[in-house]
């Protein structure tokens, strides 16, 4: 009769925990689903962390390779593409974060107008079906993410993980039959057996847990994304036609790796939507190792078939980071598919940088060269940035934030933000020529590109830094190369405007209550600048009078003479 209670309190502890589980996790997922719904087609700077990068560059890693073009670390840096990446991200599995960061750096110079008619109205199609959207988001919620690091990284490993025989399990399940069994005998005796027996596991599963838990978590993931990719196959999403065929057929070939002991696997480390289920599980594990069990049942079809898993990863990936797309082409009034020209071609009409608040709408047509002057902080840079990313985004994910953006599929190079090296001893001019130097070298090779230089050679003095940059700057140009060129030189805009169409940012002199300020427009406008504000920003951000006047004077008089030299006076 005792035993009989025992059981029967035990089933009625865990019918109620799932009751408990199942309504909570209704609610919780009700939550999410408001939320999805309220955020969507809204976008804000967002800055990246740096300790979370490791954890969604493992594709990009993976698949990175000579023969396509990758935007490089120099112009992704220029772009400030990892704060690009956090601020367009609306994913929730690693899956997702991990194909729109290789989406983001990948271009594809060659792909088909089919491939991308179909990824735009995929896009589109996400923005239409509210409904459809958020289903799937719930799909890659519950998958979520691995954590700190890729599960490639993870996947790499695998093959140096010491097995334990099977036989090792079957043994302690035995012990945990006789222990009940010794319950008909001696109730007393088989409790007292069972805790003590219980306590050993613990330890043992401590032991071998700690030794395989970081491969455990990827394959846990594995595990997960093929739930997933059973899932959303099962939707039939009719845009989504080719790939849930794909899927079904890349599943059938990794039927050997098993999703039915999925909900015994350990799921603290996910970072989606998690559930009372996840700490249950975690406890059943301490005691009984299932986990650890089918973790070395299924290692070896996961090694050998890490391939089949990419692929499915991808596809997965490639319909999330969709999403975020689609919310990025939502949250603005203005964006278009670009249109991709044969002829040598960069325009916007009524540009914007996505992260740049407020930012104000430029119009530009380009077939040669622009060289770009104007006073400090008249938009200059922000105005490089933005033709960049919008560049970037048109060439990978086929959206820009402009009314119309035409382009000629280019690779895309910058130097524009470049800092001294201290652990390397390299000074911002080397680290400035080596930098200008690999867009040399990818302009012979023949290929297309767009480069973009903001203050060439700004690490030397001024003579110098006229007579190089005016060469290199005529060398940047020609059949294959378009460049957007920033500068305070305005010696540049005479020496090469047989190869350069001149744009210049203005400002406006304002007084208010007999204080003087400056006033920026932030609209590009043909020709060359003429004015300077260097010295009159001293005045209003109150230098000392002295400081400003002698500066005045010496500038007056250079201007002049060409001799840098003090009044006598």
């Amino acid at each position: 009769m005792d035993v009989l209670i025992i059981i029967v309190f035990i089933i009625a502890a865990l019918f109620a925990a799932v009751i408990i589980n199942m309504i909570s996790n209704r609610r919780k997922i009700k939550r999410f689903e408001l939320k999805l719904r309220k955020n969507f087609g809204k976008i804000s700077r967002i800055e990246y962390n740096p300790e979370k990068s490791s954890s969604y560059r493992g594709l990009f890693i993976r698949l990175f390779n000579d023969s396509d073009f990758f935007v490089d670390d120099i112009t992704w840096n220029d772009a400030e593409g990892e704060t690009l990446y956090t601020s367009i991200n609306k994913c929730y599995s690693s899956c997702g974060d991990e194909f729109l960061y290789y989406s983001l750096r990948h271009i594809n110079p060659d792909i088909s107008k089919e491939e991308k008619d179909l990824y735009v109205s995929q896009t589109d199609e996400l923005i239409k079906n509210e409904d459809l959207r958020v289903n799937l988001q719930l799909k890659f919620a519950m998958l979520g993410k691995t954590g700190k690091y890729s599960v490639f990284d993870y996947i790499n490993f695998l093959s140096d993980v010491k097995r334990i025989p099977l036989i090792f399990f079957f043994a302690i399940w035995a012990v945990y039959a006789l222990i009940i069994a010794s319950f008909f005998f001696d109730v007393t005796l088989g409790v007292c057996l069972l805790i003590i027996w219980m306590i050993v596991c613990v330890f043992i599963y401590l032991y071998n847990h700690k030794k395989v838990e970081e491969y455990q978590t990827s394959f846990e993931y594995i595990v997960r994304t093929l739930v997933t990719a059973e899932k959303v196959a099962g939707m039939k999403v009719p845009f989504y036609e080719k790939e849930n065929k794909r899927l079904i057929e890349l599943r059938k070939e990794m039927r050997s790796v098993k999703t039915s002991y999925l909900s015994f696997i350990k799921q603290s480390n996910r970072t989606g939507i998690a559930d009372m289920m996840s700490g249950i599980s975690a406890l059943f594990n301490c005691f009984f190792m299932i986990d650890l069990f089918f973790f070395h049942l299924m290692l070896k079809n996961v090694t050998d078939k890490d391939d089949i898993y990419e692929e499915i990863f991808r596809i997965l990936g490639k319909m999330e980071s969709q999403i975020s797309i689609a919310n990025l082409k939502a949250s603005f009034e203005n964006t278009c598919v670009p249109e991709f020209s044969d002829k040598k071609i960069i325009s916007g009409k009524d540009m914007i940088h996505p992260l740049v608040k407020n930012c104000v709408p430029n119009s530009f047509e380009e077939e040669r060269g622009m060289l770009i002057t104007g006073s400090n902080a008249s938009g200059k840079s922000t105005f490089l940035r933005s033709v960049l990313v919008n560049s970037i985004l048109s060439e990978t994910v086929f959206v820009a934030c402009a009314k119309e953006f035409t382009i000629k599929p280019s690779e895309l190079y910058s130097s524009m933000s470049l800092k001294d090296s201290l652990e390397s001893g390299e000074s911002y001019y080397m680290a400035e020529i080596n930098s200008i130097k690999r867009i040399m070298d990818a302009k012979d090779s023949g290929r297309q590109i767009i480069c973009f230089l903001d203050e060439v050679l700004r690490g030397t003095n001024t003579v110098d830094r006229v007579a190089a940059a005016s060469e290199i700057l005529r060398y940047l140009t020609g059949e294959n190369v378009i460049t957007f060129a920033a500068t305070h030189d305005i010696e540049l805009t005479y020496l090469i405007e047989d190869v350069y169409d001149n744009y210049f940012f203005r400002e406006e002199m304002v007084k208010e209550e007999e204080k003087e300020d400056i006033y920026f427009s932030y609209l590009i406008n043909k020709g060359r600048s003429e004015t300077r504000n260097a010295l009159l920003l001293l005045k209003i951000k109150g230098y000392p009078k002295e400081v400003f006047e002698n500066a005045q004077t010496l500038s007056n008089g250079f201007l002049k003479t060409g001799k840098w030299q003090y009044d006598e006076g």
